[in-house]
């Protein structure tokens, strides 16, 4: 599970100068106004960073790569005024959303940033910013191969837990209803810190 993994080799082309600390967490800013906020909507979040003039990266550094775990995917790039990269990813990936679980479908929204020539993550730590905006508690089927995660149910911007059970992440998921938010929980993505909104594709 969580192919996802491989993804911040291909940020490594892109260049990034060496962070610098700072006050409020622009990551987990991006990705709560792009992906969050929309409930993992990919175009939306693609309409608004070109809004903000984020630049689209070519496909083939996503494409190329054997490793590359999407099916397809859309990714554009930000240049931070620190000197972090905040690179947008949209599309869909095959992923099991617990130990022992089959795979499933998934439309995915993230936000990855980070300093990729020196493996610096970014400053401060999204981790708490995640878990004030989400008010709850991971999920345990969530949280394997340095990886934590939340699952949830959605009502407008209400946002109601799953019972930390495999059996009930499935009902929600084959009621339409499961939002899940993930994210490295210990910075080690090749220096990436990133944040993922993912959706059954179903």
């Amino acid at each position: 599970m969580f192919k996802f993994l491989a993804i911040p080799a291909v940020a490594v082309s892109l260049l990034a100068v060496p962070a610098q600390a700072q006050e409020t967490s622009v990551l987990f800013g991006h990705f709560k106004t792009l992906c969050g906020d929309g409930a993992g909507d990919s175009q939306r979040a693609l309409v608004q960073a070109e809004a903000a003039g984020w630049a689209k990266v070519p496909s083939e550094l996503f494409t190329s790569d054997p490793q590359n775990p999407f099916e397809n995917v859309t990714a554009m790039m930000n240049a931070e005024d620190n000197g972090d990269l905040s690179i947008l990813m949209v599309g869909s990936m095959s992923e099991s959303v617990g130990p022992g679980a089959s795979e499933m479908d998934m439309t995915v929204c993230a936000v990855m940033g980070g300093n990729f020539e020196t493996n610096t993550a970014v400053k401060p730590d999204p981790r708490p910013f995640v878990q004030r905006w989400l008010n709850m508690d991971t999920h345990p089927s969530l949280n394997d191969q340095g990886m934590m995660g939340y699952a949830f149910n959605r009502d407008g911007t209400r946002l109601t837990a799953i019972r930390p059970t495999e059996a009930a992440m499935t009902q929600a998921a084959l009621n339409g209803d499961l939002h899940i938010v993930m994210m490295n929980d210990e910075q080690l993505l090749e220096g990436a810190t990133m944040i993922m909104y993912m959706r059954p594709a179903f």
